[in-house]
């Protein structure tokens, strides 16, 4: 990244109620994180969602089952990270940045991978299953030295 024009890095570290997205304003060998943006949203427990008893349904020969609801938990955090990852797809569309890492948990790595657009598939260095929003920047910035590729 010293060589050359510099390239804009933004480092995006997400879990299913937290999306942080930084901008790398040093250089490859002593990355500085600066915020972008912080996306917060506060999911209730299951438990707190689901006021309501099932529903129930008949199965036509007199018997009465309970219909599943769903984890509405589970929902709510796939929905808050499909919705990070279209703002990072239109970032990229936008030019707002030239390269990206994506820091994300298992969980959430997995409900975004398949709505990635194809200009963000172009910039992506690597997206690292790990579940680090709330590590310091310090540590952070540690992963993203050892993750930028040499020139």
């Amino acid at each position: 990244m010293a060589n050359g024009p510099r390239k804009t890095l933004w480092v995006a570290v997400l879990d299913g109620s937290k999306g942080l997205i930084y901008r790398n304003e040093g250089d490859a060998e002593y990355p500085v994180l600066r915020p972008v943006e912080i996306n917060k949203q506060d999911i209730p427990a299951d438990r707190d969602i689901h006021t309501d008893r099932p529903g129930r349904m008949f199965d036509g020969t007199g018997h009465r089952s309970a219909v599943d609801q769903g984890d509405a938990h589970e929902y709510e955090e796939k929905r808050f990270v499909e919705e990070l990852v279209d703002h990072l797809n239109a970032a990229a569309l936008d030019n707002a940045f030239d390269q990206i890492l994506i820091f994300a948990d298992s969980d959430s790595l997995g409900a975004i991978r398949p709505h990635y657009h194809d200009e963000l598939k172009r910039r992506l260095i690597e997206d690292v299953p790990l579940d680090i929003v709330n590590e310091p920047v310090d540590k952070l910035e540690e992963r993203v030295k050892a993750a930028i590729p040499p020139d």
